[in-house]
């Protein structure tokens, strides 16, 4: 039995914890959220819709052409039958192995602006962009392949000619461990967010890589092997790209509508300043020609470096076109340029 006193201290007790959880109840009724997170993350007002996620599209062995709007990635055999848009801001992954096979000739999206050949070249067929596809990324690349593993992209034809599809158009992103083959040209023209780092571009029929027509653009050009290029390996207008440890060569120029025109390794333009160290030009016209056409404004102080680079049985190693300031030039161990 409980004493008077002892229940009257139990009491006494049980009133305090009643207010002192009634106390922390009303410290606890927090206000309404105004904010609520999303599936993919991000936080919107509680008035708002939060954006549908849109899971990535996986194509494996199948024909695609058109605009390519969400994430997507290609494996096994991608047979490309037009124009590919990737939209900015999508990602287009390509798994190592993937041999992706671009329609000779044609274009079922029939888009671009059909033009004359480029003047110099009056055998070169003209550039009829309607009937010819190219995969024009906007968004972001990300084709890594391995070298057991390569990515291909090559023509559909049996007998392919060095035009049988007008290339890559890279904005963003990764091409490595990859062949690029029977195309007119490729470009990187709106960023130096591109790098090309182990692979093959070959049998082209104007420049394997064009680089900063519309503006100054410096991409990063590595370890790659750049042969049978038709006008040359690469032509570059504006920048500071990185060019480091490539191989310029020519090995069979008869692929060519006309073989004796062309077959450059590097075409720098006059406000155009690359680095061009530790890569070995062969058996081209010309290992480096500096010309004197500009298509973008002077950049004053940067200058042109040419390090460590190796030339063998070239035409001409170096050849500087009237009106070039070859003060811009600067050649450093040039011990390592032989004939």
């Amino acid at each position: 039995m409980m004493s008077r006193m002892e229940k009257s201290i139990l009491i006494i007790g049980l009133l305090v914890a009643v207010l002192v959880l009634s106390g922390c109840t009303q410290q606890m009724d927090m206000p309404s959220p105004t904010t609520k997170i999303c599936e993919d993350g991000t936080i919107v007002e509680i008035s708002e819709q939060c954006q549908e996620l849109i899971p990535e599209t996986k194509i494996h062995n199948q024909s695609i052409s058109g605009e390519i709007t969400q994430d997507q990635t290609w494996s096994g055999n991608i047979h490309v039958t037009g124009d590919i848009d990737v939209r900015g801001g999508v990602t287009l992954t390509i798994l190592p192995g993937t041999i992706i096979k671009i329609t000779a000739f044609s274009d079922d999206q029939h888009k671009g602006i059909d033009k004359p050949h480029d003047p110099p070249f009056p055998k070169d067929p003209d550039r009829l962009e309607t009937q010819s596809t190219q995969i024009r990324i906007n968004g972001i690349l990300n084709a890594v392949g391995t070298p057991e593993k390569m990515i291909v992209f090559t023509s559909d034809s049996e007998n392919p000619t060095t035009y049988d599809w007008d290339g890559l158009g890279i904005n963003h992103g990764r091409l490595e461990y990859a062949i690029v083959e029977y195309s007119r040209y490729n470009n990187i023209q709106e960023s130096s967010d591109v790098v090309i780092a182990n692979s093959i571009f070959r049998n082209m029929l104007e420049c394997c890589i064009g680089i900063g027509h519309s503006k100054p653009v410096s991409p990063q050009i590595l370890d790659n092997d750049i042969y049978n290029c038709g006008h040359e390996g690469i032509d570059y207008a504006g920048g500071s790209a990185l060019i480091k440890g490539n191989y310029f060569h020519q090995e069979n120029r008869e692929i060519q509508p006309d073989p004796p025109r062309g077959g450059l390794g590097i075409v720098v333009y006059k406000n155009a300043y690359p680095t061009i160290e530790d890569n070995n030009f062969e058996k081209n016209s010309i290992g480096i020609l500096f010309s004197n056409n500009s298509l973008n404004e002077e950049e004053e102080g940067k200058k042109v470096i040419l390090r460590n680079n190796t030339m063998e049985k070239n035409g001409e190693n170096i050849a500087i076109e009237p009106g070039y300031p070859a003060e811009e030039i600067v050649i450093e161990n040039q011990e390592a340029i032989i004939n």
